[in-house]
């Protein structure tokens, strides 16, 4: 490495070119390279399994034109889907903004991509629309239009519907990328991609036979994971080349850092979920053939990546800067990092290619095998009816809940015990209250709670009011953010933004002050409620066990958003009075009171299209179940009040001391003050009128 002062090079560069970072070309053959070697895997796989993946799932071989086109289709949409996610990660956490929070050249230029690969994955997307529903019944395209059999078969599959929820959301993303750079949209728009991009797989191997709670769980944050990578390096080699003067080599020091940590964050998150996915999917007993090949070749990669996080901490190709001194690559430094780089695009791609392989064929656990009914809808058995001792004893960890709960205590843990060695005081209250929602997050979503909720209406409910009126009081009075900007240390001046930066500019986003607005909280709060089980989205969403997680989710974001406007301690947007606050509260037990007894009172069954399904020899009343499952929502939506209400009326008498404190620091340094005066006043005629 050579050092020079930011000043000497500034100098140096408005001088002479010399002084330029001297740059490696960058390998633009590498990605179009890797896309055809996985082109040639998927199609190399799809002609070695042939029909054997058709009749394994009991439906005709559509031809070897058919099977390819449908791979090559699922190829282009999942190589586009990566390289959306990716730059628009880069852009959000690599790329420094410029002003106004607006992007930079590299953020810019990554825009850039994410907004050409974005239109390939639409018009992908709605390509596999059809072929797919055609696919599915073992059809070629044109037999199926031939026949105009297309509508029912998509109506049928879950497939196709899959596609079009991706075709939607990359066609949303495509156009907004055009009219927007802001940090906040690009954060949107990154969450719908990741929406997307998860879409197909949890409707793959992955959510079908047993265990598929697990493995969808798995599947999940994986395929998050892997898709970005690829296109995470690629927009780090394109910054690379653009290396001019010291600016620039400070904003790659910066880049290659936090691409460091994601990487290592993707290559965490992937090691536990793929061994998971092959524990499932592909047992050692089954783990051969192409398939087993193919999951070789995907620890292989794994590897490759879990050494290039290890490698990016060695000085070789490092970029460093302390002080007012950069330390710049030498030549071979730059063309070791570039090619290092470029290779590990080519891999990012081929492993998605290996991806798609994969989810072309049947998992190799699935091969002559004979399921339950429960096994099929649940993923596990239910042999007994429930009781208090199952309901603790019978563990199906939630991957992506359960995970969640324990991650995010010991995230605030550690945060208040930074707090405490810095020697700032941090409530102990506040510290229970989250440990005792991320706790009961845990039990409610893992534990025979979980389990039995996805066969029985009255557990289901039981989670929904927990996940809806319980827990998230708990977890707004912990003040998680508060605590987060407390702990985290601000960027500095003229310094690139960081977490701390970042969670504040979501928080007084649009979008935040949109769902925190009382109005709109209460709103989405009752809607939710009567929408999804007075509608057929709940049939719809109940048969699978990525319909049970995303209403889950919903449940505990709408609860804390509801009670974030009433009790909320962290910054935000402007709340109503106190005594507003306290309206809203006892507005909301009306609809749940009217909810719980309309439950109780039907003579129609709720999920009627799923329940019956489950055979369940210990329940023979599926109607009585509904009804104590209403009893529970009418029960359970008046017991929370007592804790908001006994939390608001604190936070008002509190809020009324601090006050009353402030007006008495006032008197004591204005004694003359008329507004003091009148406001005495006005209190000594309120206590004449009482005598």
């Amino acid at each position: 490495m050579t050092g020079t002062t930011i000043a000497e090079n500034t100098e140096r560069t408005n001088a002479a070119h010399d002084s330029r970072v001297r740059r490696s070309p960058v390998p633009r053959w590498a990605p179009w390279s890797a896309a055809v070697a996985a082109a040639g895997l998927v199609v190399a796989v799809t002609m070695a399994v042939g029909d054997r993946a058709y009749l394994d799932q009991g439906i005709p071989y559509p031809g070897d034109g058919a099977a390819v086109t449908y791979a090559l289709l699922r190829l282009i949409a999942c190589l586009a889907g990566g390289f959306t996610l990716g730059p628009l990660v880069y852009a959000l956490f690599c790329a420094v903004p410029g002003k106004q929070g607006r992007m930079d050249v590299d953020g810019y230029a990554a825009v850039r991509i994410a907004e050409r690969a974005a239109a390939v994955w639409a018009v992908s997307a709605v390509a596999l629309v059809p072929v797919t529903a055609a696919d599915a019944a073992g059809m070629s395209l044109g037999t199926a239009i031939r026949l105009r059999a297309l509508p029912p078969l998509i109506e049928a599959a879950e497939k196709p519907k899959a596609w079009i929820v991706v075709a939607v959301l990359a066609i949303a993303v495509a156009v907004l990328l055009r009219l927007v750079l802001s940090w906040n949209s690009l954060f949107g728009l990154a969450g719908m991609s990741a929406v997307a991009v998860i879409a197909p797989a949890v409707v793959g191997n992955a959510g079908e036979g047993p265990n598929h709670d697990y493995a969808t769980g798995a599947v999940i944050p994986f395929t998050i994971a892997l898709s970005m990578l690829a296109g995470l390096t690629w927009c780090l080699v394109g910054q690379q080349s653009r290396l001019g003067n010291a600016e620039s080599v400070q904003r790659f020091a910066l880049a290659l850092r936090r691409y460091r940590i994601i990487v290592a964050s993707c290559v965490a998150v992937m090691v536990p979920t793929a061994a998971l996915l092959a524990a499932i999917l592909a047992p050692p007993s089954t783990f051969v053939g192409v398939y087993g090949w193919l999951g070789v070749a995907a620890a292989v990669l794994l590897a490759a990546h879990a050494g290039l996080a290890w490698w990016l901490r060695h000085p070789v190709g490092r970029i460093e800067t302390s002080g007012d001194r950069i330390d710049r690559p030498t030549r071979a430094e730059s063309r070791t990092l570039s090619g290092v780089l470029a290779a590990t695009t080519a891999a990012g791609i081929v492993w998605l290619g290996i991806s798609v392989s994969t989810a072309i064929q049947p998992a190799p656990a699935f091969a002559n095998r004979s399921f339950t009914a429960l096994q099929v809808f649940l993923g596990f058995d239910l042999p007994h009816p429930p009781d208090l001792w199952r309901l603790i004893t019978v563990w199906r960890f939630d991957v992506v809940l359960g995970s969640a709960a324990l991650l995010l205590a010991l995230a605030y843990l550690m945060g208040a015990r930074r707090l405490r060695q810095r020697g700032d005081a941090w409530p102990r209250w506040r510290t229970l209250s989250w440990t005792l929602g991320c706790v009961g997050l845990l039990l409610v979503t893992s534990s025979g709670i979980g389990a039995y909720g996805y066969g029985m209406f009255s557990v289901h409910m039981m989670t929904h009011m927990a996940l809806n009126m319980f827990i998230p009081v708990l977890l707004v009075l912990g003040a998680p953010v508060t605590l987060l900007l407390r702990a985290i240390a601000p960027a500095g001046r003229g310094a690139a933004p960081g977490p701390r930066e970042w969670v504040l500019s979501l928080m007084h986003s649009r979008f935040t002050r949109l769902l925190s607005n009382p109005v709109i909280a209460l709103v989405i709060f009752v809607v939710s409620l009567y929408g999804l089980y007075f509608s057929p989205l709940f049939d719809q969403l109940i048969r699978f066990h990525w319909g049970h997680l995303l209403m889950n989710i919903h449940f505990l974001i709408t609860g804390y958003l509801y009670y974030w406007a009433i009790i909320g301690i962290d910054p935000g947007p402007k709340r109503l009075p106190h005594l507003g606050r306290l309206g809203m509260l006892f507005a909301i037990m009306p609809f749940h009171a009217f909810f719980g007894v309309a439950v109780m009172s039907m003579d129609t069954l709720i999920g009627a299209d799923f329940y019956p399904q489950l055979q369940l020899d210990w329940m023979r009343d599926l109607l009585g179940d509904q009804h104590l499952g209403g009893t529970l929502a009418w029960i359970s939506g008046e017991v929370p009040v007592l804790l908001v209400v006994g939390a608001l009326l604190s936070q008002w008498a509190k809020s009324e001391r601090k006050q009353a404190a402030r007006i008495d620091r006032h008197q004591e340094e204005y004694p003359e003050d008329d507004e003091l005066a009148a406001y005495n006043a006005m209190l000594t005629q309120l206590g004449a009128r009482r005598r």
